[in-house]
């Protein structure tokens, strides 16, 4: 009797949309491979700067949001972003930022681990904190408990 290897089924036919996700990222082979360690489990569109990042989400919903915290050519970076989002900005937000707030969990994605602390980014509005390089099974499980807890917040 030979061994033969068992497959999940494929659940991409069954109509269930993936979760949307906002990934603000501007270096591009940290985006690419981001896009390919998720793209079979969630729907991922980039945003490179600020603006680019307030556009998508006055144009579209997103489940969740992966933020980078330095933006190279961007008049905010990630953090202020996510302070703008949340509501907790407290200097004057730009025109092209105004009347947006983002009721979906933020998870921060930095190199800088050692410049920023947790409970900072915490503070600022995020949910989360990841470090590149990034680890597809972290990534896959911050990801996972964001959107339990979004769907159940008192878990």
């Amino acid at each position: 009797m030979a061994l033969q290897r068992l497959r999940a089924p494929d659940k991409r036919g069954s109509g269930a949309p993936k979760p949307r996700v906002l990934y603000i990222e501007d270096e591009d082979p940290n985006w690419e491979v981001t896009e390919f360690m998720l793209r079979a489990q969630y729907e991922l569109v980039r945003a490179v700067n600020a603006r680019e990042t307030f556009a998508r989400l006055r144009a579209s919903k997103f489940d969740l949001i992966l933020m980078d915290i330095q933006l190279q050519g961007s008049d905010l970076d990630g953090i202020q972003i996510t302070q703008i989002l949340k509501g907790r900005y407290t200097k004057a937000v730009p025109g092209y930022a105004q009347g947006l707030v983002a009721d979906c969990p933020i998870l921060f994605v930095t190199a800088y681990e050692a410049r920023y602390q947790r409970q900072e980014l915490i503070e600022a509005g995020g949910d989360e904190l990841i470090t590149k390089p990034v680890d597809r099974t972290r990534l896959l499980l911050a990801l996972s408990k964001l959107t339990v807890r979004s769907i159940f917040p008192t878990l």
